[in-house]
């Protein structure tokens, strides 16, 4: 009896073994499946990470400074602002603080301008340079000062603990940081017609007319902010990949190496 009693301990305890082994390889593959979903559909900032859409608004809004002519340390103050204010997404009407609206959330009450208006990353991030550019020393204040000098919170300090995010996510889509904004996703949402990217790569950032073969966009005389801004958006036109500057960007391996990847043009195609 006692011999049987033994052998029957040792079988719970081996079913028990065998149950906690499987529970913790399951749990392995579950963690590796889970975090490389969220590494495809995301894009990374050096350290920092944003999903696909909050990549895009930053794009935009950085695509408005660079536009304006506007230094570095504009998209940063920016940057900073919609990460505090909204994390970079365009709430809509209703969804947010009282009466605020959009990426800035800015308030139609306090004269920012209509919904429809503050509702648009574009014409939102142009009221607030707007008002950042005749502070007298916007440049060289921190972001929590010049920042609170134009949205004017409860908090003005909490500004300051997105510098650093802040300062990665500008420096990538400036252009200061080459190869600096790195998306992935397992395949684009959509593919756009070349002529409607290009129609709208023209109409966020100051650039040559881009050439159109086929699939492929060539932007003569662009640089690091041009690829970034394709790399930014690349799920939202289906774009499958970006080349410049001796390197090659991929929806799935993000930017290698590439001696085809020439620095007098950057080139992009879609899926």
């Amino acid at each position: 009896m006692a011999a049987r009693r033994a052998r029957r301990g040792a079988s719970a305890v081996l079913v028990i073994v065998v149950a906690t082994v499987a529970v913790i390889v399951g749990g392995r593959y579950a963690w590796r499946a889970f975090t490389s979903a969220a590494r495809n559909n995301s894009c990374s900032f050096g350290s920092y990470q944003l999903d696909l859409d909050q990549a895009q608004t930053a794009s935009t809004m950085v695509s408005v400074v660079i536009k304006r002519g506007l230094p570095e340390r504009a998209a940063v103050l920016t940057i900073g602002a919609a990460l505090q204010e909204s994390k970079l997404r365009n709430i809509p009407a209703g969804e947010g603080d009282r009466d605020s609206v959009g990426v800035l959330q800015q308030r139609p009450s306090q004269g920012w301008g209509t919904e429809a208006e503050l509702s648009n990353v574009s014409t939102a991030t142009t009221k607030f340079l707007d008002a950042l550019i005749k502070l007298p020393n916007w440049q060289s204040d921190s972001l929590a000062e010049a920042v609170q000098s134009v949205q004017i919170s409860a908090d003005g300090q909490a500004y300051a603990k997105h510098e650093a995010q802040a300062t990665s996510i500008a420096k990538a889509l400036m252009g200061s940081a080459p190869a600096g904004v790195n998306c992935a996703f397992d395949k684009p949402t959509r593919v756009a017609a070349a002529g409607t990217v290009a129609s709208q790569l023209r109409s966020d950032l100051p650039i040559n007319p881009p050439g159109v073969q086929g699939k492929v966009l060539h932007v003569r005389g662009a640089s690091w902010a041009t690829a970034a801004w394709f790399v930014a958006h690349a799920n939202q036109y289906g774009i499958d990949s970006v080349s410049y500057g001796g390197k090659k960007w991929t929806r799935a391996d993000g930017w290698k190496d590439s001696s085809s990847a020439g620095s007098t043009e950057v080139a992009a195609e879609l899926a």
